[in-house]
């Protein structure tokens, strides 16, 4: 708060709510670890060439298992069936694939590990994030080169995680133009 200079008043939520997300999180974590899980990585930035572009992500937390195996993890602060729903259709759920293209691993796993006040901490794991990572890079190359072509590429994106894309407007239905 300090950094950011927010008013004290703009943390009292989070300040409320931190006694039960922190005391939820050890639970979580030892079990995590107890199947063998070890952090490898938090926060690291990641790039990763796609033809003549280049993806580029921040993945919450990476961890590695005895047999080299990775997973990556993406740490939510939302309601639980908020982050059930987003494993429901793998081809939806385009986050998390999109943070497996940034990775060079051909196989790894991936789940979501919501971090709540009410429920404690759980994991929800994406079990397709492998074809769903090769369908989103399948079709991002398939719309790059429509792109190059000069093919007009309809706006698809809605919702509320389009509020904080760093390329809004790219694809949300709300700037689209009337003809």
């Amino acid at each position: 708060t300090a950094d950011m200079e927010l008013p004290e008043v703009e943390f009292l939520p989070f300040s409320a709510a931190w006694p039960a997300v922190r005391d939820g999180y050890p639970g979580w974590l030892a079990d995590h670890e107890a199947t063998g899980a070890v952090f490898a990585s938090g926060e690291t930035p990641q790039r990763q060439a796609l033809g003549e572009v280049t993806l580029v992500g921040r993945i919450d937390r990476t961890d590695r298992f005895a047999d080299g195996s990775v997973m990556l993890l993406d740490y939510k602060t939302e309601p639980t069936g908020t982050t059930r729903d987003r494993t429901r259709d793998p081809m939806e759920d385009t986050q998390i694939a999109f943070y497996a293209a940034l990775l060079p691993q051909d196989t790894l796993r991936a789940a979501y590990v919501n971090v709540g006040e009410r429920d404690g901490s759980a994991t929800f794991e994406q079990a397709e994030v492998v074809a769903a990572r090769d369908a989103l890079i399948e079709g991002l190359q398939h719309d790059l080169q429509r792109i190059a072509a000069g093919v007009p590429l309809p706006a698809l994106g809605e919702g509320t995680v389009c509020d904080f894309c760093q390329v809004r407007g790219l694809c949300r239905k709300d700037f689209w133009e009337a003809a």
